[in-house]
């Protein structure tokens, strides 16, 4: 029994659960600002996005405005090794990647699923 729908949040952060309107764009596209990839579940009605975490220099260097980097990594796992081997853009050091990881050191998962008027995310 949905009384109320929820405001679209493109950075979901920690367990949370929201229900969104199907006419809601950004839920319709499964959006989210965080890097995500599509998990096949066998399962037609839930769509199910892994996060793939974030690529940062392994120096730990900062740019001359104090700011750290961060790369958004790539989708597919071959294109995600190759941007690892290549240097940090400010100071050439190597990239590493910084993977999702939630309670217990699970990766983390998202799962939509679509009934009728509302779009349920978890």
């Amino acid at each position: 029994n949905v009384r109320q729908t929820d405001w679209f949040q493109e950075w979901p952060d920690s367990y949370v659960k929201h229900i969104y309107s199907s006419e809601d764009k950004n839920a319709q596209r499964h959006h989210s600002s965080w890097a995500m990839r599509n998990t096949n579940n066998h399962n037609s009605r839930i769509l199910k996005k892994s996060c793939l975490g974030v690529v940062v220099c392994g120096n730990d260097c900062s740019t001359l405005d104090g700011r750290k980097i961060y790369l958004r990594p790539a989708i597919c796992d071959k294109a995600r090794q190759k941007q690892q081997r290549k240097c940090c853009p400010n100071c050439n050091g190597p990239l590493r990647l910084l993977s999702c990881r939630g309670h217990g050191g699970y990766p983390v998962t998202n799962f939509w699923r679509h009934e009728g008027q509302f779009i349920f995310f978890q």
